[in-house]
């Protein structure tokens, strides 16, 4: 008989969950130490986190957040930044793909437990929320619900933020400065228009108790599975202050950034550019460092959903030592997203090719 699925609840920031208790879930799920696992978390202040694959020098205004005490992480897991306030909420899914009804691709859990989720709030409360590729749902162009999400090790980590509260969308702009690009397909572009929030368009306010309902209303709609209510155990914690010491860390936090992977490698004469597209599945920011006419290093980062997170690592590798033609370039990404192994979902190689473009032809001497 399979494990009932297990629902937690607890209060934590959205950038520290991020980088202690949500790991650890998905550790001791993927161990087999603990049951399939729905977990409903509520912000008790607000806070930042970044994707795996980006940088926090090209996604935050540092200043600011250095002088505004800003909290922010880097977060083990794809798409972009997210700012989450006090009083919303994190749903995040952690669930073995051998379930039936749990996606093995990128590309299928989107539509399907998204969907599920925006039928979920239209039937419940009665406005007109809907899924809007790849990974949003949305109410009349205004975006209710960031997700984010892993499929590895045989376990499915689907995280969806829910804004249930309002925001300082003023000033959580000024934190998210936002890239043209990011907005190009937009019909509302400018923070305070394109967000929203639960309360505004269910017109009532969401306790505890609604929550847990409306979650359990989501988990049978998406999976048809209903939720045990359970507690974390003591391995669980253990694990946290683990993932807390690791990815709080510096070098973590910047691992994906200029002064981690450029700066130590850059000679006099040598020249770096930069580039950025917009593809569906997310934001793609290129950056290339050119010696004779070679790529030294290229920083492949964005907010897209790749999988496994590591291949966004493995193509800047790949592209180590590559003639610094177009032609060429895109040769050696093709054969590398032919592979079986790699899934960049709502990514194509004309997306990724656009922003190396750009970066090629904007090349300054260092």
């Amino acid at each position: 008989m399979a494990d009932p699925w297990r629902l937690l609840m607890d209060t934590n920031s959205y950038a520290d969950f991020s980088v202690s208790i949500s790991p650890a879930i998905e550790r001791a799920v993927v161990e087999g130490s603990s049951p399939p696992t729905v977990f409903l978390n509520i912000f008790d202040s607000d806070s930042v986190t970044i994707g795996m694959n980006e940088d926090p020098e090209q996604t935050l205004n540092l200043k600011l957040c250095a002088s505004e005490g800003v909290y922010f992480r880097r977060r083990p897991s794809g798409g972009g930044a997210v700012y989450a306030g006090a009083g919303s909420a994190f749903l995040i899914y952690f669930l073995p793909t051998t379930h039936a009804k749990v996606p093995q691709k990128n590309a299928e859990a989107f539509p399907q437990i998204l969907g599920a989720m925006a039928e979920t709030l239209s039937k419940r409360y009665g406005f007109p929320a809907s899924y809007r590729p790849l990974n949003d749902i949305e109410v009349e162009g205004r975006k209710l619900i960031p997700t984010s999400l892993k499929i590895e090790n045989g376990v499915m980590t689907f995280r969806i933020v829910i804004n249930i509260k309002p925001i300082d969308t003023w000033f959580a702009g000024r934190v998210l400065p936002m890239p043209p690009e990011k907005v190009a397909d937009k019909e509302l572009k400018d923070l305070s228009s394109r967000f929203t929030y639960l309360e505004r368009e269910a017109g009532r306010s969401f306790d505890i108790r609604e929550l847990e309902a409306m979650i359990r209303d989501v988990v049978m709609c998406s999976f048809g599975e209903g939720l045990t209510l359970g507690r974390t155990t003591k391995l669980e914690q253990e694990y946290a202050g683990q993932f807390r010491a690791l990815y709080g860390s510096e070098e973590w936090l910047f691992a994906k950034s200029e002064r981690t992977l450029l700066q130590p490698i850059l000679r006099n004469g040598d020249t770096v550019g930069y580039g950025r597209s917009k593809a569906v599945g997310g934001l793609i920011r290129a950056t290339l460092a050119l010696r004779e006419n070679k790529i030294i290093r290229a920083i492949i980062n964005g907010d897209w959903h790749p999988r496994p997170l590591e291949s966004v690592s493995w193509l800047e590798e790949q592209l180590i030592g590559v003639e610094a033609e177009f032609d060429v370039i895109r040769g050696k990404i093709d054969q590398f997203l032919a592979d079986d192994e790699v899934e960049f979902a709502g990514v194509t190689i004309e997306d990724l090719m656009s922003a190396i473009k750009v970066a090629l032809e904007n090349q300054d001497v260092r």
